[in-house]
């Protein structure tokens, strides 16, 4: 074998110990860990708590509920908080995750609704969180077919 052949067996790959692509700009953060050993305990007590309490209820209840199936009964309760957060407290608000009629607001490239605050004028106006909402800057919502024909046919 000739020697160019043989310094291209010798090549080395440099880049093992190149510090460009094996540096991290990430800086680990250690408060990090005892936050989140916090709040995962916060949560474990929560968690088996309910849990003991659905475990009595089902012992004198006499286990009508398989073991594995009760620690799930925390899910429609998790459920709750997270649709509340986004929809209101009340369930009744929660309409529009199912159905209703969205329908774009005339002249909404011109305005910005959230800094003129007529967005909840607009919802009063027109009955309420019970019958509309507002989906974005752009979409209105009504539930009822009825009351999107009267704002279109008022506004268009």
């Amino acid at each position: 074998m000739s020697n160019i052949f043989k310094k291209k067996l010798r090549v080395r790959n440099t880049r093992k110990n190149n510090p460009v692509i094996f540096s991290s700009h990430y800086e680990y953060d250690e408060d990090f860990n005892d936050e989140l050993g916090v709040v995962l305990g916060i949560l474990a007590v929560v968690v088996l708590g309910f849990w003991g309490m659905i475990h009595l209820i089902d012992k004198f209840t006499f286990n009508f509920m398989p073991w594995w199936a009760e620690p799930l009964t925390i899910f429609p309760i998790g459920g709750y908080f997270v649709t509340a957060d986004f929809f209101g407290k009340n369930p009744l608000c929660w309409w529009p995750l199912i159905w209703g009629y969205k329908i774009k607001i005339p002249g909404s490239e011109k305005y910005n609704w959230e800094v003129l605050g007529i967005r909840d004028e607009l919802v009063e106006k027109y009955g309420g969180p019970l019958n509309v909402y507002v989906v974005d800057a752009d979409h209105i919502k009504f539930r009822k077919k009825r009351d999107a024909v009267i704002f279109s046919l008022r506004n268009f």
